[in-house]
Parts: C-alpha cells; sequence; structure tokens
C-alpha cells in the first residue's frame, strides 16, 4: 500500500535506497495526498540521503519544501502584522502549524500549512477580533445557527479571511470546546507559555505535544491522520528523547485531564513511526481505528478503513459535545444537508 510505503520511508529514511521506479509514483501521491511530501523531502534531508532519490522525484520533493517555506514566510509577515494591529498588552498565542514554525520544531521542515492559528484570552477576544477587522481581516458568513454554534460552543470565532491577499485566521480563545468532556481550561496553558518573537508566544513543548496529540484526536478527519501522526511522531521525538522519557509529558497531561486521549494517540504515532516501543502492547479500540484509518487514506472502497475513519470522527464529536447537544446538532446539520432550501 502507498501509504504504508510512505509511512515505512518518514521513519527509516535510510531505506530510500530499496525503493523502486515503479513504487515513486505511489509514495509521491501518497504524499501530496495526505500533505507529507515536503515532509518527506525535510526527513531525507536529515539522514543525509536526498541525493539518494530519482532526480524526478527529488524535483517533486523540492517543489513541495519550497511551498512550504514560502508559506511559512508569509505567515510570519501576516503575524508580524497582526501584532502590531492587536493591543500589546494581550498576549498573542499561535497554534499548531504556524507555532511548529516560529518555535522551530522539527517537524516544521517541509510542512504545509495554510491557516494562521491564534490565542488569546477570551476577555479579550472581541477586541482582538474588531482590531482585526479594522486592518482587512473579514469575519466569515455565517448563519445564525452556525453564528451561535461558534460563540456558545466552540473555542473559536469563525474563521477571518483578508480581503486582499485572502490569507485565513483562526482566532481562538482554548484549544479545545468549552463544552468539551476534555475541556481545558486555557488559564492553565497562559501559565506556561513562551515567547518566540516580540509579543508572540507558543504553548510549553509539553503543551504543544499534548494539543498535537488532542487535535488529532478531537478533529476526527481521517485524511489528516497520518500527517498528524507524524508530527506528533517528530514532537516527541525532539522534546521527549529517549533519556528524558514520557513520564513528564503523561503527567501534564492527566494534570489537565487529557491523559487518556493523549495516551492513545501518542501510542497510535509510536506503533506507526517507532520499531521496538512499548506500542507492542495490546492496543485500545481507538488506537488501531486510528492506524487503520491512517494507513488507508488512498484506499477508497477498502471497508475497514472506511469503518475505520467513520469511528475515529464519530468519536472526535463525542470528544467534543455532550450527547444533548451533539444529537440535536447532528439532526440538524443531516436535514441542511439533504434539504438545503428547507429552514429546520
Amino acid at each position: 500500500m502507498p501509504t504504508q510505503r510512505l509511512t515505512h520511508l518518514l521513519k527509516t529514511p535510510q531505506s530510500v535506497s530499496e525503493v523502486t521506479d515503479a513504487q515513486w509514483n505511489g509514495i509521491v501521491e501518497a504524499g501530496r495526498k495526505n500533505q507529507l511530501l515536503g515532509q518527506l523531502a525535510a526527513a531525507l534531508r536529515r539522514a543525509g540521503v536526498f541525493e539518494l532519490v530519482l532526480p524526478a522525484v527529488q524535483r517533486h520533493l523540492a517543489l513541495d519544501e519550497l511551498t512550504a517555506q514560502r508559506r511559512a514566510e508569509a505567515a510570519l509577515w501576516e503575524l508580524k502584522g497582526m501584532r502590531r494591529a492587536i493591543d500589546p498588552s494581550v498576549p498573542l498565542v499561535v497554534l499548531k502549524g504556524c507555532a511548529y514554525m516560529v518555535a522551530g520544531d522539527v517537524n516544521a521542515g517541509g510542512r504545509l500549512f495554510s491557516d494562521v492559528d491564534l490565542m488569546v484570552p477570551r476577555a479579550h477576544l472581541d477586541a482582538v477580533e474588531s482590531s482585526l477587522i479594522s486592518v482587512g481581516w473579514k469575519p466569515s458568513r455565517v448563519n445564525d445557527y452556525d453564528l451561535a454554534y461558534y460563540r456558545n460552543w466552540m473555542h473559536e470565532v469563525p474563521p477571518m479571511e483578508h480581503v486582499r491577499r485572502h490569507t485565513v485566521c483562526d482566532l481562538h480563545h482554548a484549544i479545545n470546546p468549552p463544552v468539551s468532556r476534555y475541556y481545558i481550561p486555557p488559564e492553565k496553558l497562559f501559565a506556561h507559555l513562551v515567547e518566540v518573537l516580540p509579543g508572540i508566544h507558543v504553548l510549553s513543548p509539553t503543551d504543544r505535544v499534548i494539543h498535537c496529540a488532542l487535535h488529532l484526536l478531537q478533529e476526527g478527519e481521517p485524511k489528516k491522520l497520518i500527517r498528524d501522526l507524524y508530527d506528533l511522531h517528530l514532537l516527541l521525538q525532539q522534546h521527549f528523547g529517549a533519556d528524558q522519557g514520557l513520564t513528564p509529558l503523561l503527567l501534564r497531561a492527566d494534570e489537565l485531564g487529557v491523559g487518556a486521549p493523549t495516551k492513545t494517540a501518542v501510542a497510535a504515532a509510536q506503533s506507526l513511526f517507532v520499531d521496538n516501543t512499548t506500542a507492542q502492547l495490546p492496543k485500545g479500540w481507538l488506537q488501531k481505528q486510528v492506524e487503520i484509518a491512517a494507513l488507508s487514506t488512498l484506499d477508497k472502497g477498502h471497508l475497514s478503513g472506511e469503518l475505520a475513519g467513520w469511528a475515529v470522527l464519530a468519536h472526535s464529536h463525542w470528544m467534543k459535545m455532550p450527547l444533548r447537544l451533539l444529537v440535536p446538532h447532528l439532526t440538524r446539520k443531516t436535514w441542511v444537508t439533504w434539504f438545503p432550501d428547507k429552514e429546520v
């Protein structure tokens, strides 16, 4: 399977000499489909084996690397502009892909991301939103129901897009919904911020790893699972290597009330990208579904992959919302999908 070959190459880039010409077609397709082609190039360069790749394949890899670099430069430019527009007394926290880039995390090499994800204290949310609007960031147009959904239940406002450059900003006040069964009070994260540029912060390394683990389960998008798991693997290697071990990470996850999902995500990442680990222990149901769904992104019509993807998606909804809110919400969304011209 192409995705499995891609995963093997990311795990052991030194094995690149064993890849046949025919296999490269599937690996490049899987890398592009999973948005991992640039990160594969970075992995091969770190291992010193990039030059062993076929010249035609090198061009594909280098192009994705260059695209990732240009997007990162554009995002940094936008980020600095937003920092100038926002009251300097308001702490500005960068999340996810943009955070990996400004923090210099190893998984930022070759990594594609399109949105700038920011977090500010909820008390400053309206003021920050107004400041961004004043410099050209336009809130998405949503109906009254979706606006209430974002404002009352979610951890972010509707996406904002710049009127000229069409860059998208996701403005958060927490890293997961306040109604989530795994809600993390943001003040616990703000207490450990790291300033990486003047007035620009990221979560602590431990909290970045936890956010990565929580995000991949909370979003539940099968097509993004393999990249999110690779992100998690590289972050674990960088911040919790063999000398330190996972104990500080798991203690912090337990302190934040997200020990169970963090352990599941970490176990899945280690199972896919690390040899000879404790991942040989019996796998839980959710870990199995995550791994199957992640490795099945190109196998359309493969029943086990499709079912695993649906299971991970259903679990993500269960994580984000209690059933008393989730059932009416999904019922309404299903009705609108089937009958778009009829109001609920």
